[in-house]
C-alpha cells in the first residue's frame, strides 16, 4: 500500500517537474515569448529600486498596468535579478511545487494525489500565463496548516505575503475566527502585515514608498469598478458577472459579494462545529473557492484556486453521485475546455463567451455551503486525522 502511495507521488512530481521545465523552455526560447504577466513582474522592481512609477503605463517594457503591491515587486526581486530564462524556470517552479508541497502536507498520500491530478490542468494554464495563482492557493493551504499547528507567526505570514501578492487572500483571516488565541493572532497579523507592507524601504526612502502607494490605491479603486471583461485572457468577472449575463442587468459588484461572504461566514454560526476538523478542512475548500468567484478581478488562470478547493472537498468527502457529476462538470467546463480538445470557436462563442467557468464552481461552492450548514452536530468534537507532522488539532487546543 505505501509503496504504491511512494510511487503515484513520485510520478506526479516527475510530471509536475517536467511540465515546468517544458513551459520554461517554451516561453524562454518560444516564437510567443515570455507571457506579459512576467514581464510586468520582472520590471516592477526594476522601476521601484530606479524610482519610477510602477504603476504608470510602460509600453517599452510591456503591455498592461502593474497592479501589484510594491512589496510583491521586492518579493519578486530575486527572478529580477537573474537571467531570464533561469528566472522564468524557478517562478514556475515555485508555483507549482511550493502547491504541490502544501496539498501533500494537508492530506494523506493517496487522496493528495488524486487531487494533484485533479487540478493538473489548472496549475499547468497558470504556469503558461506566469501566473501566481498557483502560489497563492499553496499560502492559503500553507496558513490553514499553520493554524492547525498553532504556529500563529507562519500563519500571519502565510496571509500576509498572499495579501502583498494579490488582495483576496485576506479572506484566509476567516480561518482564524474561533482560533483559540485571537487577541494575540490579530496582533501576530498586524506586525506580519506591517513588516510586509515595509519591505519596500530596502529600496526607496518613504517619500517614495508612500507616492507608490497611492499610485497603488489609485489602480485598485479604478479596478473596483470593473463589471467583468472578455474571458479568456480578460476578465471572468465571478458570479457578478454571471448574474449581469443572464438577467441582463448592470448593477456594482459590492451587493452581491456581501451576500457571498455573509452565506459564506453562515455555517460558521454553529461555532461548536468549527472544532471538528473535517468541518473545518470543508470550510477551507469553501473560502478556497469563494475567492474565485466572488472576485471581479478573476480571470481564467485563477480558477486553479477553486479547482483547488473543489478536489480537495472531492477527495475529502464521500462519493455521492452528486459530489461526482458537480467534479466531472468542473473538470469539462473549468479544466477541458480552455484546451485544444475543445475547437476554438467553441471556446470562443460558448465558454468564454458566457463566462461558463464560474457556474460549476459557484455548483461546488453552494452545495459545499449547504453540507457545512447541515453538517451533523455529532460530527463537530470528531478530528480527522491527516498527514502533517508535528499536527496538533484544534479540537486538543487547551
Amino acid at each position: 500500500m505505501r509503496s504504491s502511495r511512494i510511487s503515484a507521488r513520485s510520478w506526479l512530481l516527475a510530471l509536475y517537474v517536467a511540465t515546468i521545465i517544458v513551459v520554461a523552455i517554451g516561453k524562454a526560447y518560444g516564437h510567443r515569448g515570455p507571457d506579459n504577466n512576467f514581464l510586468i513582474f520582472r520590471w516592477s522592481f526594476l522601476n521601484l529600486a530606479s524610482g519610477h512609477d510602477m504603476y504608470a503605463a510602460q509600453p517599452q517594457h510591456h503591455a498592461d498596468l502593474y497592479k501589484y503591491s510594491p512589496s510583491f515587486a521586492v518579493l519578486f526581486a530575486p527572478f529580477a535579478l537573474i537571467p531570464f530564462s533561469i528566472s522564468l524556470a524557478l517562478w514556475a517552479a515555485l508555483n507549482a511545487l511550493l502547491l504541490f508541497y502544501a496539498v501533500y502536507r494537508l492530506l494523506p498520500g493517496r487522496e493528495a494525489a488524486l487531487a494533484l491530478a485533479l487540478i493538473y490542468l489548472e496549475v499547468l494554464r497558470s504556469m503558461q500565463r506566469s501566473q501566481s495563482n498557483s502560489l497563492v492557493t499553496a499560502l492559503v493551504i500553507l496558513a490553514y496548516l499553520a493554524l492547525e499547528q498553532r504556529k500563529q507567526l507562519g500563519a500571519a505570514f502565510s496571509i500576509a505575503i498572499g495579501a502583498a501578492v494579490k488582495i483576496f487572500p485576506l479572506a484566509a483571516l476567516a480561518l482564524a475566527i474561533f482560533h483559540p488565541r485571537r487577541v494575540r493572532f490579530a496582533l501576530v497579523t498586524v506586525i506580519a502585515m506591517v513588516v510586509v507592507l515595509a519591505l519596500p524601504l530596502l529600496v526607496v526612502p518613504p517619500a517614495e514608498l508612500a507616492a507608490q502607494y497611492r499610485s497603488w490605491r489609485a489602480v485598485e479603486a479604478l479596478d473596483a469598478l470593473s463589471v467583468g471583461g472578455g474571458g479568456g485572457g480578460g476578465l471572468y468577472g465571478g458570479v457578478m458577472q454571471q448574474l449581469r449575463l443572464i438577467f441582463g442587468v448592470s448593477w456594482p459588484n459590492w451587493p452581491v459579494q456581501l451576500a457571498g461572504t455573509v452565506l459564506l461566514m453562515l455555517p460558521l454560526a454553529r461555532w461548536r462545529n468549527w472544532a471538528g476538523e473535517r468541518f473545518r478542512l470543508r470550510f477551507l475548500c469553501a473560502l478556497l473557492v469563494y475567492m474565485v468567484i466572488f472576485n471581479h478581478q478573476s480571470e481564467s488562470p485563477s480558477f486553479v484556486i477553486a479547482v483547488t478547493g473543489i478536489a480537495i472537498w472531492f477527495v475529502t468527502t464521500p462519493r455521492t453521485w452528486w459530489h461526482t457529476t458537480v467534479l466531472v462538470l468542473t473538470i469539462l467546463v473549468v479544466s477541458i475546455s480552455s484546451t485544444d480538445i475543445t475547437p476554438k470557436s467553441w471556446q470562443r462563442d460558448f465558454f468564454v463567451h458566457y463566462r461558463l467557468k464560474t457556474i460549476p464552481c459557484t455548483i461546488a461552492w453552494l452545495t459545499m455551503i449547504w453540507e457545512l450548514l447541515a453538517f451533523p452536530r455529532s460530527e463537530g468534537g470528531e478530528a480527522r486525522e491527516l498527514q502533517v507532522s508535528a499536527r496538533e488539532p484544534l479540537a486538543n487546543a487547551g
